[in-house]
């Protein structure tokens, strides 16, 4: 807990018996209350719920954080909490504000010290980007690789960027012309040419052209259904309501 705090000793006394040091190790514990953007989320309802707001990690359970509520008026211990799990937002949306989504709607947490909770932000913020892991990234060879002669498989065609097709008309292969095409991305061309270069022999291209063909058209209409799925999904996200005022 913090050297400067609004929570006297004897708060200090109940947090560290409601969250005991043996299973638990406090990062900060301040003055709150809390509010739920419930029944109506476009408005903010006081929760009934005060004390002191302890984040901390749960050792017992595998350092998992926590914000947990301890009641200061009499002696119930812990009266709330929830977990901060991988991919937790928190918001701060005011100097005294701080809100992020629950199960079942937006929580917000209202303090009494602007200076508090400016801290609190940061200990969270801060312990949230330490659960999360860098990601590896896998080193790409620049070698290529050719399968073995005499087939194609989807491995070796990559799919479209979206947006990047045109309607595919006609894709062919000739013997004497080589690969016919109208309407088709130049990409996809382009690769179609690299494919004798990968090793492939023209007689295996032209037998197997009906799968690229196929393949092809089904990257095409993937990638034209998933575009109004996305652009429907970003149109359903609402900010917040706006912050209760402090009493």
């Amino acid at each position: 807990m913090p050297a400067q705090s609004t929570l006297s000793d004897d708060d200090k006394t109940k947090v560290k018996s409601a969250v005991p040091k043996s299973s638990n190790k406090i990062i900060f514990a301040l003055l709150a209350r809390i509010y739920y953007a419930y029944p109506d989320p476009n408005a903010w309802s006081y929760a009934g719920l005060q004390g002191a707001l302890v984040v901390a990690r749960d050792t017992a359970k595998g350092g998992t954080m926590y914000f947990r509520m301890v009641d200061l008026a009499g002696t119930r211990g812990v009266i709330w909490e929830h977990e901060v799990y991988d991919g937790f937002e928190y918001f701060s949306d005011r100097p005294f504000f701080h809100s992020f989504p629950g199960d079942e709607c937006m929580i917000g947490f209202v303090f009494a010290d602007e200076g508090e909770a400016k801290a609190f932000h940061k200990k969270v913020t801060t312990a949230l980007s330490k659960n999360k892991a860098p990601a590896k990234a896998k080193a790409k060879s620049t070698k290529s690789k050719s399968k073995t002669p005499g087939k194609i498989d989807k491995s070796m065609i990559s799919g479209p960027t979206q947006g990047s097709f045109i309607h595919v008309a006609h894709m062919g292969y000739d013997s004497e012309k080589g690969f016919t095409s109208s309407n088709v991305d130049p990409s996809w061309m382009a690769f179609l040419d690299q494919l004798q270069s990968m090793g492939v022999d023209k007689s295996v291209i032209e037998h197997d052209m009906e799968f690229i063909q196929n393949f092809v058209r089904d990257a095409q209409n993937n990638a034209s259904a998933t575009a109004p799925a996305e652009q429907k999904a970003e149109k359903k996200k609402k900010p917040p309501p706006p912050a209760p005022r402090r009493h």
